[in-house]
């Protein structure tokens, strides 16, 4: 099952965020401004919209998974959660590799951080128990952890660096408060879980009104009028700090514009208001190599030293992501789902799974 507003949402966060690492890489610190404007205003497809994106990929696999084991005997409950587990685990185990590495070239402290890929693997984990639940609860608790973590940063904060419970808890939930830290995004991920299932419920009257009908009851009207007051108030709250990613104001703001980016794709795309040409459509190589993509491009950053001012920085960011984009649409002809290592990750995940129910049938 693909789902047009979702691979081309997935597209644009890794997109913008390949477009943003290079402007963050190669400017000169006098221009660095430049970047700061591009990420503070772009951010709602920036790790939040990963997040959000990635609830929606777990709630239509697991429901897919869920409706092949009515059909398949050797797949089952405990099959389907051994899959998933094992899933976010190797992500986990992927990013906690890659922060070790990071540690080893910048002057972030500890390997403890919480960059995107520990952020999604985590949330995957403690997503888990609420699939079964109903999505207003999953809604619910949503903006219940948004609204502790903004208490609960103000009364740690002040234990930040010392040697006691209170300072380890900081570190442990706040290190780096700046990146995506598990409390501030995890309910974008639990929220992606609510629009992947209204996305999958969908699915089942494909190709009639009544699913058209379901998808503006059900997502583009409290969508977009959820959106609307989210942006609101996001943008009036303790005004300006929906520009900074670690605020109260910032997820709001950027949730808000998340709900309404997404029901203007199902319009234009799942409704058929514009079609583009598939040989032509761009984002879909950014969506299908998604987690590729993210590893990958970190290459580039070591191709130029921060030597570009705001202007001179166009003439080589320009081509370079043109030439990403023509090196995966090639891959893609060529490799297909072979190149991608969500494809890998899936893959080994079932493979220990199988293996986890063959040593479970033999006891």
């Amino acid at each position: 099952m693909r789902i047009q507003a979702l691979d081309i949402f997935r597209g644009l966060c890794i997109f913008y965020m390949t477009f943003g690492h290079l402007v963050n890489w190669w400017i000169i610190k006098a221009d660095y401004g430049l970047y700061e404007i591009i990420w503070n205003f772009g951010a709602f497809v920036g790790g939040g919209g990963f997040l959000l994106v990635s609830g929606m990929s777990a709630a239509l696999s697991y429901k897919i998974r869920k409706e092949k084991s009515q059909t398949f005997q050797n797949s089952n409950e405990k099959m389907i959660r051994n899959e998933y587990i094992l899933r976010a685990l190797v992500i986990f185990m992927i990013s906690a590799i890659w922060n070790l590495v990071g540690t080893m070239y910048s002057n972030i402290p500890g390997v403890w951080t919480w960059f995107v890929l520990q952020t999604i693997s985590v949330s995957l984990l403690l997503a888990w128990p609420f699939l079964k639940t109903s999505k207003q609860f999953r809604l619910y608790v949503c903006f219940a952890i948004w609204i502790s973590n903004e208490f609960l940063i103000i009364w740690l904060t002040p234990f930040r660096g010392e040697a006691n419970f209170l300072g380890y808890l900081y570190y442990f939930l706040y290190n780096v408060p700046e990146q995506n830290v598990i409390l501030g995004y995890f309910p974008f991920l639990l929220a992606g879980t609510v629009i992947g299932e209204i996305f999958y419920d969908s699915s089942l009257k494909e190709g009639t009104e009544e699913q058209r009908d379901y998808l503006r009851k059900k997502l583009i009207r409290p969508s977009t009028i959820g959106g609307i007051l989210l942006v609101i108030f996001g943008f009036i709250f303790e005004f300006p700090n929906f520009r900074y990613k670690e605020t109260f104001s910032s997820h709001m703001f950027n949730f808000g514009l998340e709900l309404l980016l997404i029901s203007f794709l199902v319009i234009i795309k799942d409704f058929g208001k514009l079609k583009f040409k598939k040989n032509y459509s761009v984002i879909k190589y950014y969506s299908y190599y998604s987690f590729t993509i993210f590893f990958a491009h970190q290459l580039l950053y070591f191709i130029f030293p921060p030597q570009f001012n705001a202007l001179e920085i166009w003439i080589y960011i320009v081509p370079t992501m043109i030439i990403v984009t023509l090196l995966f649409r090639y891959i893609y002809i060529k490799a297909g789902k072979y190149a991608s290592l969500k494809f890998f990750i899936s893959k080994f995940a079932t493979f220990l799974a199988g293996k986890i129910k063959l040593r479970q049938n033999d006891d």
